[in-house]
């Protein structure tokens, strides 16, 4: 593992907010100019270095959560970093792993990536004239792959009225606390 820098770091606090940073970058949560732009916070002198860094704590991360075990051989380090290590993955182990699911269920098979909707009031058509009735159109942008990267985005858009409105919103609600 490539983390001689966690060695020289005295500051407990400091080096468990590096390690946060670093599954914040592997999740998607902070990009490489957000982290550059924190990196003399954490006493880096070389924003390039702190990227680096921060990049070999995030693969380390992925491939403790990879895996199976949970565990990966870290026994050239002091047990005071091992622990500190272990502890911040701990925290954040649920997190890491909804990630990680997500990517690849996205590279494996679409996903909804946004949605746009829109209510339109229909007031009549050329078969009745006072015809009055609601249709909401509603659009998913459908990704296969993560949104950061590449790919090839399709939509799915139907029109539906307010009944399969409130089935929809019942299912997406059962789905979720079922989550």
């Amino acid at each position: 593992m490539e983390c001689e820098f966690l060695l020289n770091i005295d500051n407990k606090e400091i080096l468990i907010e590096i390690l946060n940073q670093s599954i914040d970058f592997l999740i998607g949560n902070k990009d490489e100019h957000a982290l550059m732009r924190q990196s003399h916070k954490y006493g880096f002198h070389n924003p390039d270095d702190f990227l680096l860094a921060t990049r070999n704590m995030a693969k380390y991360y992925r491939k403790i959560c990879c895996s199976g075990s949970g565990v990966v051989d870290h026994s050239m380090l002091p047990p005071d970093l091992k622990n500190i290590i272990t502890s911040v993955y701990v925290s954040r182990r649920e997190e890491l792993l909804r990630f990680l699911i997500r990517e690849q269920n996205a590279s494996v098979c679409e996903s909804v990536e946004s949605f746009d909707w829109d209510v339109r009031l229909i007031l009549g058509d050329s078969n009745f004239e006072t015809n009055l009735r609601l249709l909401t159109n509603i659009t998913f942008r459908l990704c296969n792959g993560l949104a950061n990267k590449n790919v090839k985005c399709n939509y799915l858009q139907f029109q539906v009225n307010e009944d399969k409105v409130d089935e929809l919103i019942s299912s997406i609600e059962l789905a979720l606390s079922n989550d």
